[in-house]
Formats: C-alpha cells, sequence, structure tokens
C-alpha cells in the first residue's frame, strides 16, 4: 500500500488547537491563529483579541498550558500585539461569574456564568453554554465522515481551566424551554 492511502489520525495537538478554534474562536471580538510549532517543539496556539478587558479576562479562564503525553501546547492571548498574562487574584464566585461574562459574552456558545453550591461548603462555577454540536473534520476513524462531534460544553470543558481558586468549573449545557 503507498503511503498516501494509509490511515493517518490527526495529532492531539492539531486535536486541541481546532477545539480552541471552534469554541473560543466562534466569537467575533477573537481570531484564532494557526498552531505553530516552536524551535523547543512546543506549540504556539495564539489568540487575538479585540479589547483589553476580554483579553485579560480571557487570559484568566483558558488553560494556558496543556499536555499531551510528551507534548505541549501553549495558548497565550494577544491584545494590540501584546502578550496578555493571566489575571492573578483572588475571585470570589460572583467575580467568576462576571470574568466568564465578560470573556465570552460576544461568543456565540456562551449563554450566561452562574455559581451556586455543589456540596457543603463547595461552591462550583457552572458556565452554561447553547444546546450545539461543534464539529470539525479530524481523521476521527469512529465517525463515517472523519469528523469530530462534541457538545459545546464539552469542547470548552477541554480548553477552559478545570478551576480557579479552588472552585471548580462545570461548563454546563443549557436546558430547553
Amino acid at each position: 500500500m503507498n503511503q498516501s492511502n494509509s490511515l493517518r489520525l490527526s495529532p492531539p495537538q492539531f486535536t486541541y488547537f481546532n477545539e480552541v478554534k471552534n469554541s473560543i474562536g466562534k466569537d467575533p471580538l477573537v481570531n484564532v491563529k494557526e498552531i505553530k510549532e516552536l524551535p523547543n517543539g512546543e506549540y504556539l496556539i495564539p489568540v487575538i483579541v479585540q479589547g483589553s478587558s476580554k483579553a485579560r479576562a480571557l487570559a484568566a479562564i483558558l488553560e494556558n498550558r496543556k499536555h499531551f503525553g510528551n507534548i505541549v501546547v501553549n495558548t497565550v492571548v494577544i491584545v494590540r500585539g501584546k502578550t496578555v498574562k493571566p489575571l492573578k487574584k483572588n475571585f470570589t464566585p460572583r467575580q467568576l461569574e462576571e470574568l466568564f461574562d465578560q470573556a465570552l459574552n460576544t461568543n456565540r456558545y456562551f449563554k450566561m456564568a452562574v455559581s451556586r453550591s455543589i456540596t457543603p461548603g463547595t461552591i462550583g462555577l457552572f458556565p452554561v453554554f447553547s444546546k450545539r454540536v461543534i464539529q470539525f473534520f479530524n481523521d476521527d476513524l469512529s465517525d463515517l465522515y472523519n469528523n469530530f462531534n462534541g457538545v459545546a460544553a464539552n469542547v470548552f470543558r477541554d480548553v477552559l481551566k478545570a478551576e480557579i481558586n479552588n472552585i471548580p468549573i462545570n461548563p454546563s449545557t443549557a436546558s430547553e424551554k
């Protein structure tokens, strides 16, 4: 069999790039640039954002360093040509709601963020996303058309931080009403 006809799977860094591009990038104020391989072997996903406040908020909630075995992918938020440092402060649950709203309020999938008690003594943040499927080509052999198909909330779960200031982030899907 010649090499052009052999099966090849999308490497995890490209799947992750497509998750970022098709979730965070579905915002008129956000432009996810192509993934780049750095000289040290790591990868970089530049996220260009219009507006300093939105950029700072987005940098605070996005996973900025993701590991896939020995593969490392860094996501950086850029505004006006400068890399934005993630906010490092102790957010209250209410402040986290506001932070997510500021970061995602123009995103096509984002509905709202709500904080509430998960268990006694534990408050979680629930960013709520529309009931939609994010789909892109990904050499997925389990799909007839080789697509990646993910519920929006689950894709955002992959690209957002799992917790901020020990407050768990639980992406959720809007219920039908």
